[in-house]
């Protein structure tokens, strides 16, 4: 299954250049037992930031850092990132759309909604 990247494109576009570094120091100091999807967040926002500065690179899908035994440990750890960064934020705050385009993405689904 291909995964729709689109909505994470679109959502990574919306988010400050520090929320992106934010989430590439996340990604490197949290250890979860869904770690491909802690390397697919960071390699997300290093091809945004890249993106920024001109350096056009592929954007990988989550299947190629996430072994397919991962794939439930991912969604509930990245369902569990998401409520964290949502605490306090509505639907439309870029950091909830980006893990709603993250768990889309993740699941086949364009968003949680």
């Amino acid at each position: 299954m291909e995964a729709d990247l689109v909505p994470v494109t679109a959502a990574l576009a919306e988010l400050e250049d520090t929320e992106l570094q934010a989430l590439v120091e996340a990604a490197n100091e949290v250890v979860l037992i869904a770690a491909g999807l802690l390397s697919w967040i960071e390699h997300l926002a290093d091809w945004e930031l890249n993106r920024r500065v001109g350096l056009e690179l592929a954007l990988q899908p989550p299947h190629t850092v996430i072994a397919p035994e991962e794939d439930a440990h991912s969604i509930a750890a990245a369902a569990m990132m998401r409520e964290q960064v949502a605490d306090g934020r509505d639907d439309a705050d870029p950091l909830v759309a980006l893990f709603d385009a993250i768990l889309g993405a993740l699941t086949g689904r364009e968003s949680l909604q």
